[in-house]
């Protein structure tokens, strides 16, 4: 499997603190069966804007790293997690924002907690137009999409995608955001999972126990099927109806899981 949003890197953003704590991180992530993650520190224009050169050293340090250090089967790739303003497609333009993969194609973007700007819309339109395709990270954390999760609906018409956090499902973030990923999977409005982690405690890499919530087809498309394309800069299929068949459980499935199986 394949996770395309950590804070795995040492020392560079709120997430792992120091090697060892990386190094923890990967170890549960291999346990999970993820043998690619994509490293996002948080990028936030006009306060915490990290140089892509350090983004692209940190990762090839713990590259380095886990070969010499480790028998760990784990590859790290470069990323951004780009809190959302108005100035990202100049940033962008300029060359100064890390895409996933540090292909050019796509980009992980970061709503605020309370609201969608007024730009949001704009910011989408802007980076399609420069051939981007924005990544709305874990939209169930947003309390405006929370309350009615059609506001998601229309910025995917618009062309943006969805990574839903593996952790709001185990409830890390709260019943509230853990029944918003619920609702927008069952939707068919997201099309990635990821965990979204940060240390190797609380919020550590882990997506297992999803196995039991949605069908292994859902989570293969999400977690394998849609992250290879990213790799490779091909395009990621949006309709809500595919995704929808896809999260439904047999009823076999469905008996183990209301059993505790």
């Amino acid at each position: 499997m394949i996770d395309i949003h950590s804070h795995i890197l040492p020392g560079i953003d709120d997430g792992s603190p120091d090697m060892e704590s990386s190094i923890k991180m990967v170890a549960i992530a291999a346990s999970e069966g993820i043998h690619t993650m994509l490293a996002t520190p948080h990028f936030i224009p006009g306060d915490k804007e990290i140089d892509r050169d350090q983004v692209l050293e940190k990762v090839s340090e713990l590259n380095q790293y886990i070969r010499q250090n480790t028998d760990l089967d784990m590859t790290i790739y470069p990323g951004e997690e780009v809190f959302l303003s108005p100035d990202i497609p100049e940033l962008y333009s300029q060359g100064k924002l890390v895409t996933l993969f540090d292909e050019g194609k796509y980009l992980l973007i970061e709503l605020p907690m309370m609201s969608i700007p007024s730009y949001t819309k704009e910011v989408i339109y802007s980076l399609n137009t420069k051939g981007v395709k924005p990544i709305i990270a874990h939209p169930e954390r947003n309390q405006v999409i929370a309350r009615n999760v059609d506001k998601l609906s229309e910025l995917v018409s618009m062309g943006a995608l969805v990574q839903v956090n593996s952790l709001s499902f185990y409830g890390v973030f709260g019943s509230n955001a853990k029944k918003t990923a619920e609702k927008i999977v069952r939707k068919g409005l997201a099309q990635f999972i990821a965990t979204d982690c940060h240390t190797p405690r609380a919020r550590s890499p882990r997506f297992q126990k999803l196995y039991k919530k949605f069908s292994p087809r859902l989570i293969d498309i999400m977690m394998r099927q849609n992250p290879e394309k990213l790799m490779t800069g091909r395009e990621i299929e949006v309709s809500p109806e595919g995704y929808k068949k896809a999260a439904k459980m047999n009823i076999f499935r469905k008996i183990a899981f209301y059993f505790g199986y």
